[in-house]
C-alpha cells in the first residue's frame, strides 16, 4: 500500500462516537505538523468508513473510487465544522451556529433531492448512493448532527495535548487524555524531562 494513504488503526477511533472520530481525522489539533491531514484522498475516506464500521467493504470501495474533485473539499469542510461544533461544547462554549448551519445545509441537499432510508437515527445509503459524492457528504453531516443532539455534553472533552475529542465514559468521569498510551505517556515524559531540566 502506498505511503500516500492513511492506514487506520484502533487509536484513530477513541472518540466514543463516529462523529468525534471523524472530527479527529487529523494528526494533531494543538500543534499541527506540516502534513496534518489524514483524509488525503477519496480512498482514505472510504477506508475510514470501513474501519469505523459505518460502511461494508463494497460500499467503502465505492467511496474510494469517487473522482469528483469537490468531494474531498466537502468532506474536509464538514469535518472542520463538526470539530468546531464539538470543540466548543468540550470547552463549555456556545456552539457556533455557522458550523451547525453548514451541517444542516449539507444534509438537506440530499434530503431535498432524493429518497433516503434510515437506520435508527442515521442515514442509510443504498449501494448506488455510496457512489454519489453528495450522498456521502450528507451522510457525514447527518452523523455529526445526530451526535450534536444525542451525546452527553458534560462528558465531552478535548485532549489537552493533541486536541482530539472524546466522550468520557469512565466511571469516575476523570478521563483526561484521548489515549493514555499516547498523549498521556508523552505528557508524563515531558513533565519528567522538565523536572530534571537545568
Amino acid at each position: 500500500m502506498s505511503s500516500d494513504h492513511t492506514i487506520w488503526v484502533a487509536e484513530h477511533f477513541i472518540g466514543g462516537h463516529p462523529a468525534l472520530d471523524f472530527s479527529n481525522a487529523v494528526f494533531d489539533r494543538r500543534n499541527p505538523p506540516a502534513h496534518n491531514e489524514l483524509f488525503n484522498s477519496a480512498r482514505d475516506v472510504g477506508t475510514w468508513l470501513l474501519a469505523a464500521g459505518l460502511a461494508k467493504e463494497d460500499e467503502a470501495g465505492a467511496v474510494a473510487e469517487l473522482r469528483d474533485h469537490r468531494f474531498l473539499d466537502e468532506v474536509h469542510e464538514i469535518r472542520e465544522s463538526s470539530y468546531e461544533l464539538f470543540n466548543a461544547i468540550a470547552e463549555s462554549e456556545e456552539p457556533p451556529s455557522q458550523s451547525l448551519g453548514l451541517l444542516f445545509s449539507s444534509a438537506a441537499r440530499l434530503l431535498q433531492t432524493r429518497q433516503v432510508g434510515w437506520d435508527g437515527t442515521l442515514l442509510h445509503l443504498s449501494s448506488d448512493q455510496w457512489k454519489n459524492p453528495a450522498a456521502v457528504s450528507a451522510f457525514f453531516a447527518q452523523l455529526s448532527i445526530e451526535a450534536f443532539f444525542t451525546l452527553p455534553r458534560a462528558r465531552m472533552h478535548a485532549c489537552p495535548r493533541c486536541g482530539w475529542l472524546f466522550v468520557d465514559t469512565s466511571r469516575g468521569g476523570k478521563r483526561r487524555w484521548c489515549n493514555m498510551r499516547i498523549c498521556g505517556n508523552r505528557e508524563k515524559i515531558t513533565r519528567y524531562r522538565s523536572h530534571f531540566a537545568f
